[in-house]
């Protein structure tokens, strides 16, 4: 099973893909984005909704800036 959301796994792939170090935003978001999401969907649930969207919008954020993709 995979370990990482689609979103988080794109960006390690391109982190990696460009050599970006291991304390770019990139890697960091992509990793804070995976620990929200593995406390969401646990059961009982430890991580809050509005901490797991944080996370999210600032993963998406990070990717966006990055690749030049629109937010929305």
């Amino acid at each position: 099973m995979p370990t990482g959301t689609t979103l988080s796994d794109a960006m390690r792939e391109r982190a990696n893909a460009d050599n970006l170090p291991l304390e770019h935003e990139l890697r960091l978001c992509a990793d804070a984005f995976d620990s929200a999401a593995e406390g969401f969907y646990a059961q009982p649930q430890t991580t809050p909704v509005a901490k797991f969207m944080g996370a999210w919008a600032r993963a998406r954020k990070s990717w966006c800036t990055y690749t030049g993709e629109p937010l929305l």
